[in-house]
């Protein structure tokens, strides 16, 4: 599997070349009992955009197998892998590790490792969408330095069960290499008080944070952003 940054690449699929990343957002959300969750949200280009795929005669009377599986792929359009996006849990941040939970280099997160049980993939801490709504498992997260505070290289690997379609093997292994993420910041559970939120910034000693309010029409009243 090839290893170019910014993109996906995902094994067992037609299109060998990987697909681009249009989306990807690294941040965090303190829930309403004060507990502290890491998001990643990634979204990839259609299947097919860096493919010479024609929706032509010729390809249409195409019946071979490859072509067959490229339209399957075709079908469900793109990727998504996040926490966020199907309101999954993400990555809890221990109590004694919030402190410094930015200080990441070289930190590697293992995230629901197998075996898990299938059926309750709703408690997982990442959803995924490949071919229809599958289930992701066996992730490892690796955070690498760069020289600006809050902005690492993310590396990230796992294992994805097609069983929308109904499998149960994790069959297909996704590589990821991104560059140069910035993290965005910790969204605050609309139930919390300012005064709960600032009471957090302060017996975490996170002295590089800021309580922002936010825009109105969003669903979070605050925001933690790392000061400028």
């Amino acid at each position: 599997m090839n290893r170019d940054n910014n993109k996906i690449y995902i094994s067992n699929s037609p299109f060998i070349n990987g697909h681009k990343i249009i989306d990807f957002i690294w941040n965090a959300h303190l829930d309403e009992n004060l507990n502290l969750w890491m998001d990643l949200h990634l979204e990839s280009d259609k299947y097919d955009e860096e493919e010479e795929y024609k929706d032509d005669l010729e390809e249409i009377d195409d019946i071979s197998e490859e072509n067959a599986e490229k339209q399957l792929w075709i079908n469900y359009d793109h990727c998504v892998i996040s926490s966020t996006y199907w309101n999954n849990k993400g990555i809890k941040i221990p109590e004694t590790e919030v402190s410094d939970f930015i200080k990441l280099n070289n930190k590697t997160f293992i995230i629901d490792p197998l075996p898990i049980e299938i059926e309750n993939n709703q408690n997982l801490s990442f959803g995924v969408s490949m071919l229809g709504k599958d289930t992701i498992a066996q992730n490892e997260i690796t955070f690498l330095d760069t020289n600006e505070f809050g902005i690492f290289d993310i590396k990230w690997k796992g294992k994805i069960a097609n069983t929308y379609l109904g499998e149960s093997d994790f069959d297909y292994d996704f590589y990821v290499y991104m560059k140069n993420i910035k993290f965005e910041g910790i969204n605050v559970h609309p139930k919390l008080t300012r005064e709960e939120v600032i009471n957090f910034i302060k017996s975490n000693n996170l002295n590089d944070f800021e309580l922002i309010i936010t825009d109105e029409s969003t669903l979070e009243k605050y925001i933690i952003k790392l000061k400028k």
